[in-house]
């Protein structure tokens, strides 16, 4: 919970499953069904090469949204160096899906009647995907996607049907021969990734030092143990410490992993990320329809930039995709019962108001208003 005005935490919720008909399956399991042949919808035609070993392929029901956005922005002054260089580079295919996170996400400003600016000026010669002011703020927004890593590529089986159905399955294990391909090896991986964003060449890369602008960086998420989890965004975000139940905090050769806020992260761009990111945006994608794309952002706000919950979310107060679901820096909210009773107090009558002041005033031994007057 979040006390005293400090970052902290309300509690994380039950995690997804899967399950078989020989037993139950860890969360990192799973399986899929496809037709052999590719995949369509309607007009779109979706011409990822066809991978036996991968769970990250572009569906129809993105492909499908994603044309009529290209469509849509195709002569937008700001989106349209992106979208020649998504059709000048295949198009709808599996290996477009960074750049189509990106311009999802310049759509979704779009739609929410921002005009952004697209790979604006970030530190040193590097570019950042977006700037943009919204509610007299400004933010600058950097996108990553976290592909499949190799080693939970390794892990996945194929088994193949006579009427040409294939089902691909996939099994992480604490006890892997190979540690990489486990839980515990995808959630150091992840927070490798996203540290390494921000220093190159032994230099401070991407962000600049922090200003006036609010930073944002957005991590397509989905790939990482089916899209993860609250605790998983903590995990990586802050490190194993703060996520609440032990029995979801995940060890690395004895230690405990530690996240890309963390001051106990020791990577060399660890320390360029704490002082110069103000929020890392978990995104898992459930849908792919106007509106869909800020629902799907959880964000961790970085310790060690702010004292506060207060401060965390008023740096994100002007963010146009809706209201931004800040884990560490939930506003506190009043119990449903105290709701209710405010609600009934102020429905009250004159005379009952009256008499529930006297029932009060007796009960504390309140003295009245009119207690030591003398009359006239």
């Amino acid at each position: 919970m979040v006390a005293a005005g400090r970052l902290g935490f309300e509690g994380h919720h039950g995690r997804q499953g899967y399950g078989r008909a020989s037993g139950a399956i860890g969360r990192a399991d799973g399986f899929r069904l496809r037709l052999c042949g590719g995949f369509g919808v309607g007009e779109t035609k979706i011409v990822t090469k066809r991978d036996e070993d991968s769970f990250d392929f572009l569906t129809g029901r993105e492909a499908d949204f994603m044309k009529s956005v290209i469509n849509e922005l195709a002569d937008t002054p700001w989106a349209k160096p992106l979208v020649d260089d998504i059709n000048a580079t295949g198009g709808l295919t599996g290996d477009n899906k960074a750049k189509l996170f990106e311009l999802r996400f310049g759509h979704s400003l779009h739609k929410a009647g921002i005009l952004p600016r697209y790979e604006t000026a970030g530190q040193g010669q590097s570019t950042l995907d977006y700037g943009f002011t919204s509610g007299g703020r400004d933010f600058l927004v950097e996108m990553m996607r976290l592909e499949e890593t190799d080693a939970v590529r390794a892990t996945t089986t194929t088994e193949k049907f006579a009427d040409g159905a294939v089902m691909v399955g996939r099994h992480l294990s604490t006890d892997a021969e190979d540690p990489r391909q486990s839980e515990e090896g995808e959630t150091l991986k992840a927070v490798e990734r996203i540290c390494q964003k921000f220093e190159s060449g032994g230099k401070p890369h991407k962000f600049p030092a922090p200003g006036s602008a609010t930073h944002v960086l957005l991590v397509d998420f989905r790939t990482f143990l089916n899209g993860g989890d609250e605790r998983d965004c903590v995990h990586v975000g802050l490190g194993g410490e703060l996520v609440l139940s032990e029995a979801h905090r995940r060890y690395w050769k004895g230690n405990l992993i530690t996240g890309v806020f963390s001051p106990r992260t020791k990577l060399r761009d660890a320390a360029e990320a704490r002082e110069r990111l103000h929020f890392i945006g978990f995104v898992n994608e459930k849908s792919y329809e106007t509106g869909a794309f800020g629902r799907a952002i959880q964000f961790i706000a970085n310790p060690h930039l702010f004292k506060t919950s207060d401060e965390a979310r008023a740096a994100l107060a002007g963010w146009p995709l809706g209201e931004p679901n800040i884990l560490n820096a939930r506003a506190a909210k009043a119990a449903g019962h105290l709701l209710k009773l405010v609600d009934e107090i102020s429905n009250l009558t004159v005379s009952e108001s009256t008499n529930l002041s006297k029932m009060l005033q007796d009960k504390w031994r309140i003295p009245s208003s009119n207690a030591g007057r003398k009359g006239p």
